[in-house]
């Protein structure tokens, strides 16, 4: 059981990370269209491709009825609207009045499969209207955690490591779960096809459909701007993309997650094209590697480490089978 709780408290943080600026956003965008359950629910099914690994979405009310549609990554269903949740194990206790939380694991009463739910709030004018609800499978959830991948590459920097050089922290680090929703959208909805985040240096160079031939170089700063998306305007998705939409997320995740967990060779930077699916790492001390998404995201983290996995970690990330 002790292994289990552990396993589940290393993937709600993992999750928490990934959801917390989407789900934010996302909120910010309901509070307007309240009391219009069509235009709710549309707007769920529009940004759902921006919350990787994500079931289920839908929104509550303050009582715990239900006002909109289930939404999922194939359809949107109906027959839920309008059924009382207040029982249900992730609304009960302590709510989020602002911001979001993560409930306990628990066993889904569609799946019977253990799941956790994200509940954020949704607020407008100072006043709470009710949450959005994303439910998440806990199997679906990657099973190496970030706890574990520090504990190799703690044990590797002891076997013979130790010279490699400082890392750095930079403002990109300071606001990287925001950064990663900001170039999923870009690269979603924005026309931008490729870009190099460099982390120690706190730029990032975009690449975009409607001025192909020249790169913009920005300040993380300048990203986290509103007045960026008037540079780059919203525009579909780019026609000559190699890559499902739903799939950028799940690099993104990936790369997030790469910068944080490594304390002995840092990723450095990283970039992203999407018309040829091609991901390239650059770790402080191990040179540049070259991928397409799919490999990337097929391969377990510390396979880009390039390092064995330890008896320690595979424990944490089988434990949720026994």
């Amino acid at each position: 059981m002790a292994l289990f709780d552990d396993t589940v408290s290393h993937k709600k943080k993992f999750l928490a990370s990934l959801v917390k600026a989407p789900l934010e956003q996302l909120a910010i965008a309901c509070g307007p269209l309240w009391g219009s359950t069509d235009a709710l629910t549309q707007n769920l099914q529009q940004e759902f491709r921006r919350l990787p690994h994500c079931q289920l979405l839908y929104v509550l009310d303050t009582t715990g009825r239900q006002i909109s549609a289930n939404v999922n990554r194939q359809l949107i269903d109906n027959t839920w609207q309008g059924q009382d949740l207040s029982t249900r194990p992730y609304l009960q206790g302590n709510l989020p009045y602002r911001g979001m939380t993560l409930s306990a694991a628990y066993l889904s009463a569609r799946s019977m499969q253990p799941c956790i739910t994200a509940l954020q709030a949704i607020r407008h004018q100072n006043s709470l209207l009710g949450f959005i609800a994303a439910d998440f499978s806990l199997k679906e959830l990657p099973e190496i955690s970030a706890p574990a991948l520090r504990r190799m590459l703690r044990q590797s920097t002891q076997q013979g490591r130790e010279n490699k050089p400082a890392a750095i922290i930079s403002a990109a680090d300071d606001h990287l779960d925001y950064l990663t929703y900001i170039l999923i959208t870009l690269l979603q909805e924005h026309g931008v096809f490729q870009f190099q985040l460099h982390f120690n240096s706190a730029r990032c160079v975009l690449w975009s459909s409607a001025d192909p031939l020249n790169y913009h170089l920005h300040d993380v700063a300048d990203l986290l701007k509103p007045e960026l998306f008037v540079q780059y305007p919203k525009q579909a998705y780019c026609a000559q993309a190699s890559i499902n939409t739903e799939k950028i997320p799940q690099v993104l995740a990936q790369i997030k997650t790469l910068r944080e967990i490594s304390d002995a060779n840092m990723l450095r930077s990283a970039s992203f094209n999407i018309v040829n699916s091609m991901v390239s790492l650059s770790f402080v001390s191990d040179g540049t590697c070259f991928m397409s998404a799919d490999e990337f995201l097929n391969q377990e983290l510390h396979h880009w480490l390039g390092m064995p996995l330890p008896t320690a970690a595979l424990t944490d990330s089988t434990s949720t089978k026994n």
